[in-house]
């Protein structure tokens, strides 16, 4: 979940490894901040819940994990082995630099711009902006600050600088810039989680997907506006 997996895949893998150890029946319970576990091997219960983390978005690792699940099906891992390869998951998991996720941001959103009718004077404003913008959301999550504020506050360093960029370069529409330059912070992977967990009969998961995403987007929204007031006075 921490990865971005829906709810339905999480009881899916889990079933499918606990019954591949030996188990007889399976009960998953996810919440926003917890997963609790119900497994039955002959007449023996156990019952186990496990804190969720900060929600974010890693395919890389979702597919590490899966991964292990398929091998101990297949009988290649115990639950022993299997464990000390989650545990490590987050450590063996290959990742990007920094600086290579800060500049290929920077162009998509700069891409986006001129999809959304932003001129070239722009580009490199919101290239500027967005990766400067990445760079602080990465440092700030690596020491588990706020995500709110977190959010808020890149917003508004990737606003203002694209909006006051265009602005002295001469854009002819800088308002555009400086909405291009917060997409890094769209909450895609969660409105989408939320909307299946909707259509799949998961309401309480659901809202509580639903709530966090409406503070994110509110949030993205005030740190925009502040930057626009600031970088583009009169427009």
């Amino acid at each position: 979940m921490e990865s971005g997996a829906s709810a339905t895949l999480i009881h899916e893998e889990a079933s499918a490894a606990a019954r591949a150890l030996g188990c007889g029946s399976v009960e998953i319970y996810c919440q926003h901040a917890a997963i609790i576990v119900t497994l039955q091997r002959d007449h023996s219960f156990s019952v186990q819940m496990g804190k969720v983390g900060e929600h974010g978005v890693n395919f890389r690792r979702l597919e590490a994990i899966r991964g292990i699940v398929r091998r101990i099906q297949s009988s290649e891992l115990n639950c022993a082995a299997a464990q000390t390869l989650l545990d490590n998951i987050q450590h063996t998991t290959p990742s990007y630099s920094a600086w290579v996720v800060c500049l290929c941001t920077g162009l998509a959103c700069s891409a986006f711009g001129r999809l959304l009718g932003m001129d070239w004077v722009s580009f490199f404003p919101v290239l500027i902006g967005s990766a400067v913008g990445q760079w602080i959301r990465y440092a700030l999550s690596v020491r588990k600050q706020n995500v709110f504020i977190t959010c808020g506050l890149v917003s508004f360093v990737s606003a203002f600088l694209a909006g006051l960029g265009a602005r002295l370069l001469g854009s002819s529409h800088p308002e555009i810039s400086t909405a291009a330059a917060v997409l890094l912070l769209v909450p895609g992977v969660p409105v989408l989680n939320t909307q299946t967990d909707v259509i799949e009969g998961k309401p309480n998961l659901a809202a509580a997907r639903g709530l966090r995403v409406f503070y994110l987007l509110l949030f993205m929204t005030l740190g925009l506006i502040a930057a626009q007031r600031l970088a583009l006075p009169g427009v």
